[in-house]
């Protein structure tokens, strides 16, 4: 693009006042999320008539001169907008499976003392300031920071849940938004995408899930990680997911082996024939692929 500018004349400086950098900022400048059709109308106000290969071309441009940045198809951020949280967030939905076959009240005062439960250990062992919130009887929702302990997060969430079965769909970037307590307060792709993953899968009747990102292609290669994931956690005992949980929540083992009244021998023969360590390690593959694609975008 050097080369380009060098050919017609054009400095730098000429190209932020060609794509008019600064009268942007000022237009979007409160905007959580600027799509296609705003740089469309903008270039348009500005210029009278443009052309949509010209207005691409402009988008182009902006993100290589770092005034704008993906944060899903077709929809950008100011890099610089002091509304968004420049880190790239994680949403987990989760739908309990049959719960229309449980009684509603039962159900509905198992799932909040779980819940309850999940964000008390969220909170005092993992230090995260989210939580999860139930909407529409039976299904659970929280963003978070996406970082390396999300696969320990996903299988403590399934621990405290078990013997409940969930279908999961997870939507990885930006919120685009100020982050509100109750996450299913807020809107905006990421949670779109977690909630259109979660019912692709409204037929299947056991551990089942779907991720997205902005990256198709990662995305492809991640949920082809995750059926291995789905086949190791459908395989866990009752009782191994009694160790899970307790090895996840970070109890003691002589806690726990004095509670279930069992042996530290078969504390870790249930704990290694939960396969836990190798599903650990996948999401851990998974979250490498999520972040190598930021770099490259």
């Amino acid at each position: 693009m050097v080369i380009l500018l060098r050919k017609v004349g054009m400095t730098m400086s000429d190209m932020s006042t060609r794509l008019h950098v600064k009268e942007l900022k000022r237009r979007f400048s409160k905007r959580k999320i600027i799509t296609v059709s705003d740089f469309n109308e903008f270039y348009g106000e500005v210029f009278g008539s443009i052309k949509k290969g010209t207005v691409s071309w402009y988008i182009y441009e902006l993100k290589n001169k770092n005034v704008i940045r993906n944060i899903s198809r077709g929809q950008y951020v100011l890099v610089d907008s002091k509304d968004v949280d420049d880190r790239e967030f994680i949403v987990i939905t989760m739908d309990i499976i049959k719960s229309s076959d449980m009684d509603y009240i039962e159900f509905n005062n198992s799932l909040t003392k779980k819940v309850d439960e999940l964000n008390l250990i969220i909170s005092n062992e993992y230090g995260y300031n989210r939580s999860y919130y139930i909407s529409q009887g039976d299904e659970i929702q929280i963003v978070c920071d996406f970082d390396e302990n999300i696969g320990n997060l996903f299988m403590l969430t399934l621990s405290c849940l078990h013997p409940f079965k969930v279908r999961y769909g997870m939507g990885i970037g930006d919120v685009g938004e100020e982050l509100k307590k109750n996450s299913w307060e807020m809107n905006g792709p990421i949670f779109w995408n977690a909630r259109d993953q979660l019912m692709k899968l409204k037929n299947v009747k056991d551990y089942d899930g779907l991720i997205i990102s902005d990256s198709s292609e990662i995305d492809q290669v991640c949920n082809n990680i995750l059926p291995i994931i789905n086949e190791m956690i459908k395989k866990v005992t009752d009782k191994q997911w009694d160790v899970v949980k307790a090895e996840l929540s970070k109890i003691s083992i002589r806690e726990t082996i004095s509670k279930i009244g069992i042996s530290k021998t078969s504390y870790y023969d249930r704990l290694s024939g939960s396969n836990l360590e190798e599903i650990i390690k996948a999401f851990k593959a998974i979250i490498r692929l999520l972040r190598i694609r930021r770099s490259v975008n």
